[in-house]
């Protein structure tokens, strides 16, 4: 069986078993729009030192440096939520709930971990679901990242190959297009990770939609972004060379894409 006819298969099985989100308890109101809450981001990145997401203007004390890290952290991730809830809100297709509410509604609580817990929040807050985002990435990529960037790499590579064989009729044609591509990717994620991470300060946000009514997950995906240049370039080249601004735009590229999917998905369900 061909790559092409594998790839097909997968994807019809992948599309047959997508269920609409009526079916687990999420539909849209009388106004035609999806209310859900959006969760508190959470952060599973791990900063090893202040520089690496900041410039520093010079030494800081140790202690200092960790405190500022988790301001810094706080705050990304604070604002992560806000520009969620802000281009969420402005779709015709969801009504939001923001994470201040949610945070208010839980209290000293937790976030919700099993079924009841997340019934009972969205019982609170009067929704059907609710969005989680985590941080996964920032300014650098731990090594699972890596190695995931790099085996979609060798897939591309892969297809790439097989494309050019099938459409030249010439398998070597295919080989080197595809070794060529695979060749790339070792060098940028195998070899040069690190150097990586300060060019581009990559950004890596995970989100997923669970509905409340049975603690189905109706909707994940994973947004990578790299350092937007086209933000940047209208910027003072002092502030463009500045780590903490490169993140900045970097995080809401990522947040941009990840919205994108999510609004792409809501509204399919909010028609149906």
């Amino acid at each position: 069986m061909s790559l092409r006819n594998v790839v097909a298969l997968a994807l019809t099985a992948l599309l047959c078993g997508c269920a609409t989100w009526s079916a687990h308890g999420v539909a849209a109101d009388n106004t035609g729009k999806l209310r859900i809450a959006v969760l508190p981001v959470r952060s599973d990145v791990e900063i090893g030192e202040l520089g690496d997401i900041t410039t520093l203007p010079g030494p800081i004390p140790p202690a200092d440096a960790a405190q500022q890290v988790r301001e810094r952290m706080t705050a990304v991730t604070e604002g992560i939520a806000h520009s969620l809830e802000q281009q969420l809100a402005a779709s015709p297709y969801l009504e939001v709930v923001g994470h201040e509410q949610v945070a208010k509604a839980l209290g000293a609580a937790s976030l919700p971990s099993t079924p009841q817990q997340l019934q009972q929040l969205a019982s609170t807050l009067d929704v059907q679901a609710v969005l989680a985002v985590q941080l996964s990435g920032y300014g650098q990529l731990e090594r699972k990242w890596v190695l995931y960037m790099l085996g979609s790499g060798v897939v591309e590579g892969v297809v790439q190959g097989v494309a050019v064989g099938e459409a030249t009729g010439n398998a070597w044609a295919g080989l080197a297009v595809g070794g060529e591509e695979i060749l790339q990717e070792f060098l940028v994620w195998g070899g040069g990770a690190r150097l990586f991470d300060w060019r581009f300060a990559p950004v890596i946000l995970e989100g997923s939609i669970t509905s409340a009514a049975d603690g189905h997950e109706l909707w994940s995906d994973t947004a990578y972004a790299s350092i937007d240049t086209k933000a940047l370039k209208h910027m003072p080249k002092i502030e463009r060379d500045r780590k903490e601004v490169q993140l900045q735009v970097t995080t809401e590229k990522a947040t941009h894409e990840l919205v994108k999917d999510l609004l792409k998905a809501a509204k399919k369900e909010a028609r149906d």
